[in-house]
């Protein structure tokens, strides 16, 4: 892990993983189970970029200056479509936005 970066559990069922994303979302998806929660950064989420099957997007009506991106700028040049699935606004105005892949082809 980077330094700087949590190494130890904050929760007996979360498991941390210093290895390869990319092999431990594709073990995963080749088991029997629910859907795999990932949360990080830019960096985490542009290794196995091409195993995402589903963005759950969070617009929060705060600005504070440049954000951070989706994905990194060493993310593969690979452009997607995708399809909104669901939504839901807050009171806030917050919107949580779920998109699923679109089919290629």
């Amino acid at each position: 892990m980077a330094p700087g970066r949590t190494t130890t559990s904050p929760d007996p069922a979360v498991e941390l993983i210093a290895g390869d994303p990319v092999e431990t979302v594709r073990a995963l998806k080749r088991q029997d189970g629910k859907d795999i929660w990932l949360m990080g950064g830019a960096e985490l989420a542009s290794s196995p970029y091409a195993e995402i099957d589903a963005l759950i997007l969070k617009v929060g009506p705060l600005t504070i200056g440049d954000g951070i991106p989706l994905f990194s700028r060493k993310a593969a040049f690979d452009p997607r479509t995708w399809r909104l699935g669901d939504h839901t606004v807050l009171g806030s105005g917050a919107m949580f936005l779920t998109y699923t892949r679109a089919a290629t082809g």
